[in-house]
């Protein structure tokens, strides 16, 4: 339900975007579909996570992502370490820190989204494979979100004006964090696991093509298929366990 949920909305800024300019009274809207993603994704990380944990602990390993997540971006913002010096606007809503609260939430949802199909049967593995998940994922992200105002770079750097210290904490960060996440052996994620980070890579993607980001559109048709690759390897090899 929730899946649904967040593909209609996210068709609807969809078309709103490429179409016309998002007011400023529709910026609350931006909060809202970060919001809906990680509710999606914690909605299917459920029955793979944390189907056999009690709720406080869950409660516990999601807070301990968002709280850390939050604390680094704010170090960040106002030391420029790790990720660089930048600063965010209020496209994104209300701020604590100085970060707005909805970047706690989306890193919860890139995260688990990222290691719920990071399907290795080895925490360290996963963790590796977690991190290179949401590096392309703010390799899409990042520049779009610049283009739309949604957050500033000071000093610039080599990809569209971003530093090569933000891919590298975000590789770091994500993989660290999985690992507060329980390993899984012989559940399958998710169809719709899968068609939410392709649906972020075709949102996001789409987007950076108005913007003439024909590089990052490129990067995400490539991620999509990535990411379907993934699906249908998984797929395989759990059909040939069970044979």
């Amino acid at each position: 339900m929730m899946y649904r949920i967040f593909a209609v909305w996210l068709f609807i800024g969809l078309v709103l975007l490429l179409f016309w300019e998002l007011p400023e009274w529709l910026y609350f809207a931006n909060s809202i579909f970060m919001i809906l993603y990680m509710a999606s994704v914690l909605a299917e990380s459920k029955a793979y996570f944390f189907h056999n944990t009690k709720k406080i602990k869950t409660t516990a390993v999601l807070l301990i992502i968002g709280v850390t997540t939050l604390l680094i971006e704010a170090l960040s913002v106002y030391t420029g370490f790790p990720f660089g010096d930048y600063g965010y606007t209020t496209m994104l809503g209300y701020h604590v820190l100085g970060v707005p609260f909805t970047i706690a939430i989306a890193w919860v949802g890139f995260i688990v989204n990222s290691t719920m199909i990071s399907t290795q049967q080895n925490k360290w593995l996963r963790a590796l494979e977690t991190g290179i998940w949401v590096v392309f994922i703010d390799l899409i992200l990042d520049p779009v979100a610049l283009a739309w105002d949604f957050w500033q770079w000071d000093n610039g750097g080599f990809y569209y004006g971003i530093p090569a210290t933000n891919f590298i904490t975000w590789f770091f960060l994500a993989a660290i964090l999985s690992l507060v996440l329980p390993l899984q052996r012989g559940v399958k994620p998710s169809v719709q696991s899968y068609r939410l980070l392709e649906l972020m890579f075709l949102f996001f993607g789409l987007l950076a093509l108005k913007k003439g980001f024909i590089l990052v559109a490129c990067l995400a048709i490539l991620f999509i298929l990535v990411t379907e690759g993934r699906r249908v390897f998984d797929s395989s090899r759990k059909k040939a366990m069970v044979h």
